[in-house]
């Protein structure tokens, strides 16, 4: 599929191994953007590139047959054939990043373990950075250092779906306004599910189409653009106002929904209430499980300043910036890897709460990385994983569970 295509977008992490440049991590995106970036950061053991290549280049690192780029002898260890690949839609932030379009995505693991970098400064034509992890998480998410460069598959594929996508969602007390950008315009048409309705209606030429909503927005309300049995884009609301914050293109002109919701719907499957930020180990794990759920489930809130029965009781708001390092690092330093999540204060009732918005993050993720433990969320409560769960999340047998031990 790659060497079937003129150009194709790659980015690059390469790393000095026998004379040669080894790739560590390659990501290649179809078709080539509109405006293709490029940037080489050379340093002496690393050089991050990104730029438009021959689509029979990069096809034949895949296979594993060294090629030259520019100056740079450019090796690469045959392509595994274990992986997995997964549709994507549109604005989700799943695995490496937000991107507007749908996308097939596949992920390469390795044959075996590759080379790995160790700390210490980064020096040469790119910007200096303190480690490696450093200057990955720079080139690759624009983000501050973290443990994305370790999680990292030998090869990423993304082939964008330019057919149709969700641009805006404009929800309002009483009707949906939707906005579709694409090249498809034969047959594609949006529906509107809940658990009691469903509404289906031609998108049409001018891309724009008004779905009414005679008693607002219901939860588990899922948006899909079709074109006959294929599904191009969704936007699914489990509730409503929850992504509000997350997601750029659904836009809410109901003041208040969110947190209104959130607490006259009280603790359910995405909603934890926490009367005060932890600060003793046992409460601390309470939190960090559910969190650690929501990023391996469906995604959820946690309010801190709101006790069960839904009292907005309030945070002191004087160490309003105290609080939220502390829950940063809370998440930072006990589940792995580190959850999408997104912390901010709010006003209610004249008290000031802390919103920890969790997005789910398609994968596992582990509280007490050196003993890991998986958790799932059931309504309101929080148990552990089951085996059967765990192993199915991970897409293989025992073993792959047994290697976390």
């Amino acid at each position: 599929m790659i060497g079937a295509c003129a150009a194709v977008q790659v980015r690059f992490a390469l790393v000095r191994v026998d004379g040669a440049w080894q790739v560590l991590h390659g990501e290649v995106t179809m078709p080539v953007p509109t405006k293709p970036k490029s940037r080489t950061w050379q340093y002496a053991e690393e050089v991050f590139l990104e730029r438009a290549f021959n689509g029979a280049t990069v096809a034949a690192l895949l296979r594993g047959e060294p090629q030259q780029i520019d100056d740079l002898k450019v090796t690469a260890e045959a392509a595994s054939t274990t992986g997995n690949f997964q549709r994507v839609a549109g604005q989700a932030d799943w695995r490496p990043a937000r991107m507007p379009w749908p996308r097939t995505q596949w992920e390469i693991t390795r044959s075996n373990s590759g080379s790995s970098r160790q700390g210490g400064l980064i020096v040469g034509d790119g910007p200096t950075f303190v480690s490696y992890e450093a200057a990955f998480c720079s080139f690759f998410y624009g983000a501050p250092p973290s443990n994305q460069a370790g999680h990292q598959p030998h090869w990423r594929v993304m082939r964008l779906d330019r057919r149709a996508r969700l641009h805006r969602v404009t929800i309002a007390a009483d009707a949906m306004t939707v906005e579709v950008k694409g090249d498809a315009s034969e047959g594609v048409t949006a529906e509107l599910s809940t658990p009691v309705s469903r509404d289906i209606r031609p998108v049409g030429r001018t891309g724009r189409l008004r779905l009414r909503l005679p008693h607002g927005l219901a939860e588990s309300s899922l948006l899909v653009l079709r074109q006959g049995d294929d599904w191009l884009d969704y936007r699914y609301f489990h509730r409503p106002g929850m992504s509000s914050e997350s997601d750029e293109s659904v836009i809410w002109h109901q003041p208040g929904t969110e947190l209104s919701l959130l607490l006259a719907g009280g603790e359910g499957q995405h909603v934890e209430f926490k009367q005060e930020v932890p600060s003793a180990n046992a409460s601390k794990k309470t939190v960090l499980k559910t969190i650690a759920a929501f990023a391996s489930g469906e995604g959820g809130t946690l309010l801190f300043g709101v006790d069960d029965e839904t009292n907005v009781v309030g945070v002191n708001a004087a160490d309003l910036d105290g609080l939220m390092l502390a829950v940063g690092n809370m998440i930072r330093d006990n589940i792995e890897p580190e959850p999408p999540y997104q912390l901010r204060p709010a006003e209610v009732d004249d008290k000031t709460i802390l919103v920890l918005e969790v997005r789910a993050g398609g994968r596992w993720y582990a509280l007490n990385p050196l003993k890991p433990e998986f958790y799932v969320r059931r309504g309101a409560s929080t148990p552990p994983a089951r085996m059967h769960e765990i192993v199915a999340g991970f897409g293989g047998g025992h073993t792959a569970v047994q290697s976390l031990y």
